[in-house]
């Protein structure tokens, strides 16, 4: 039955879900079908492992077309070769479904199975399907974010690679070194390696490798803003696909030209590019490409002015994000919103999606508040001023009034005195009674003047109301970059605990059976590999620990008491956080980091919580410096931040610290050096920053650690700022 089920499966595979392949590929399905006619003829066929090598490869053919068919085929699969025990069979199926579940986007369940996969090839000595696993662990890798990981997996690939000498899997792995260089913005190393791996695939005339070639150039020169150069190279790669049936990089294609086309103000070519995108994409399930070419269109109907098909587009990409958890794309999608419904003049939507965009760092809440602040404290200086004029004012009206009042009486009274006793009664009568009228004025005009002051206080109130606002809000802008770069780091330990997890339920199955068996030497070798999974996920355990700690250290309100701090070690945790932060923020942004930390530095007091935020604002802004100089198109420009620390010895014979963080971006003008460490003074465009950073770190470093904050810049050549901070016992 269940062979029967297969067949069926295989059947349905190839009338109703896969027609290009049936087209562009033809000979290649007849060459098959006419195999397994042969195979299944014959009986027990479903132990045949060369049956079972060409149900693989047809798998295989399927995983970029149809993934959901791959997957289908490899769980029948695997259940075949559990029956005749065919670890390299098993091994291939494992490998086909990961293929399949990568191009889905699922990339958690890819690792898993590729884990499961290299183990069986290394156990059984397979050499050439440890370099396929390894090739696509690193593309996994590369999806996830983890470069690192992913450089090191794809060159193990290529070491077996070249040992087997298998030219079209060399041909793949130089073409995934150079995607790694890519996501780096290494642009001109990138395409030094995808030109060899195109090479590699003309000269055997592999023509997946050579579709993939010209796609891989064709998206570099789109990134140097060449499109004419993107356009042509796209176009051939294009073409290839209609040969190869490979849906995913047509969706691949079809987007990235639909961007050239954007570009270059061709929207009615983008927008049809982008709807062949979308329709590839729905065919083989990815949401990534459904969501990525909805979003495009949005973009260029906001462009059209045309906000109602935008909105919809955008709403839909936004939907497929959030299902598919794809934080960068709904981080886009976000934004998106945000600027359709500013454009509608749909204010709450608006800020509610750029708060989003912004983790709680909204530029328009801000501008607001910047703005209430500076307007508070101009209403503040000129109702002081006014009530100081008015109190003076009121002050020389009262003299004069006395004087002119005494004057009058001595007149009146010399010519009572003259002219009669009664007239000077009268006078006298008289004078008092202004007196009390001037009296009762002067108390009305102070009654005034405490009114305007109570309405003073109350401004000044407010200032410092808003001030407390934006401080906060600065705060937790950092605390977002935080978060941000944390959702990164923990990715990576997580994946390890999980993976090494359902590794050691398998494991514990087989041993309970070697046991069952009587092969106590199996069961103890088995055993051994259960204590050091177990010692791996123990490891990964504390590294996610540390890594939880560490962010509820920063983000709880500072105590205010200093503890040693190893400053090494809190200077290279923010700068790795504070770098995955703006990439998840923007997935094209890279830069080169240097280090330099001097291990003879120790611990020293400090307030942790509140170094940290400094440090983080400072290579914050570092990397956006950097960022907006590769933006402005400068040839051969590589952006990169530095950090270092060194001991230093005052001049009075106290030991302290010195921390630097450099950039290569254009520097700060001479003009505005001396404003930099001001309340609200910003070089960045309105709605992109507080003024705030700086003067809080400013703060911090002089008068909660008693130090010195100082900056060294040239225009045009780079900033460096400098962290003197006392070690006190």
């Amino acid at each position: 039955m269940r062979v029967k089920l297969l067949g069926f499966l295989f059947l349905m595979a190839v009338i109703f879900y896969c027609p290009v392949l049936l087209q562009a590929q033809q000979t290649d399905m007849d060459s098959l079908n006419k195999v397994i006619k042969k195979y299944t003829s014959t009986v027990n066929f479903e132990k045949d492992t060369n049956y079972i090598n060409t149900i693989n490869e047809l798998a295989f053919k399927f995983s970029n077309i149809n993934p959901d068919t791959t997957i289908l085929l490899g769980q029948q699969l695997t259940a075949l070769c559990e029956n005749i025990n065919f670890q390299k069979g098993k091994a291939e199926a494992l490998k086909n479904m990961g293929l399949a579940y990568n191009v889905k986007g699922n990339y958690n369940q890819a690792l898993s199975l590729y884990a499961e996969a290299l183990a069986l090839c290394e156990k059984i000595g397979y050499l050439k399907g440890q370099a396929r696993i390894d090739h696509n662990i690193g593309i996994a890798f590369s999806n996830l974010g983890n470069y690192s990981q992913a450089l090191e997996h794809y060159f193990k690939a290529l070491k077996l690679r070249e040992k087997l000498d298998d030219k079209i899997g060399i041909s793949s792995s130089v073409n995934g070194i150079g995607s790694i260089y890519f996501v780096q913005g290494k642009y001109e190393d990138a395409k030094e390696k995808y030109l060899r791996a195109l090479k590699i695939s003309e000269e055997i005339n592999y023509k997946g490798g050579i579709e993939a070639g010209y796609a891989n150039i064709g998206e570099v020169y789109f990134r140097q803003a060449k499109y004419a150069e993107a356009e042509e190279n796209l176009l051939k790669s294009l073409t290839l696909t209609k040969q190869t049936g490979n849906k995913e990089t047509m969706c691949f294609i079809s987007t990235l030209l639909a961007s050239v086309y954007f570009k270059q103000g061709k929207n009615t070519e983008a927008i049809a590019s982008y709807l062949q995108a979308k329709k590839k994409a729905a065919e083989i399930g990815s949401q990534e490409y459904e969501c990525r070419s909805s979003l495009g269109l949005g973009e260029v109907y906001l462009q059209l002015n045309e906000n109602n098909k935008a909105l919809l587009y955008v709403q839909e990409a936004y939907k497929t994000a959030k299902e598919i958890r794809y934080k960068e794309l709904i981080r886009d999608c976000n934004e998106m919103l945000s600027r359709i419904y500013e454009k509608d003049g749909q204010g709450l939507p608006a800020l509610f999606h750029q708060k989003q965009f912004k983790l709680y760092a909204d530029s328009i809440n801000n501008l607001e508040v910047e703005k209430k602040a500076v307007n508070a404290a101009a209403e503040y200086e000129y109702s002081k001023k006014e009530i100081l004029l008015k109190a003076e004012q009121v002050k020389k009206d009262a003299e004069f009034q006395k004087q002119g009042n005494q004057q009058r009486w001595i007149l009146f009274s010399i010519f009572a005195a003259l002219v009669s006793s009664f007239v000077v009664i009268g006078l006298i009568f008289r004078s008092r009674q202004k007196e009390k009228s001037a009296n009762r004025l002067l108390q009305h005009q102070n009654e005034e003047i405490e009114k305007q002051k109570a309405k003073v206080e109350f401004t000044l109130n407010d200032l410092k109301a808003t001030q407390t606002q934006l401080i906060q809000s600065e705060k937790m802008a950092s605390l977002g970059e935080l978060t941000a770069g944390i959702a990164h780091e923990i990715q990576n330990p997580l994946n390890f605990v999980n993976n090494f997890s359902e590794l050691n339920v398998e494991l514990v199955g087989e041993m309970n059976q070697e046991l069952k068996n009587g092969n106590i030497e199996n069961a103890l070798a088995l055993a051994a590999d259960i204590e050091s999974n177990e010692q791996k996920i123990n490891h990964h355990g504390k590294r996610a620990d540390a890594i939880v700690k560490g962010m509820l250290q920063h983000s709880r309100s500072s105590t205010g008491i200093k503890e040693p701090t190893d400053i090494n070690a809190l200077a290279d945790e923010y700068l790795r956080l504070s770098y995955h932060g703006l990439r998840a923020k923007d997935k094209t942004f890279n830069a080169t980091i240097n280090t330099g930390f001097d291990e003879s530095v120790g611990n020293i007091k400090i307030i942790p919580q509140d170094i940290g935020r400094v440090i983080l604002n400072l290579l914050t802004n570092a990397f956006y410096v950097v960022d907006e100089k590769k933006k402005s198109g400068i040839a051969d420009y590589e952006p990169t931040v530095s950090v270092s620390t060194s001991p230093i010895t005052f001049p009075s014979g106290g030991r302290g610290v010195e921390i630097r963080v450099s950039d290569n971006g254009n520097g700060i003008p001479q003009k505005v050096l001396d404003k930099i460490f001001q309340p609200f003074f910003t070089t960045k465009p309105t709605g992109q920053g507080t003024g705030l950073g700086l003067s809080l770190s400013y703060d911090i470093i002089t008068k909660g650690h008693g130090g010195e904050l100082k900056v060294e810049t040239k225009e045009g050549n780079g900033t460096t700022f400098i962290i003197i901070l006392p070690n006190k016992p």
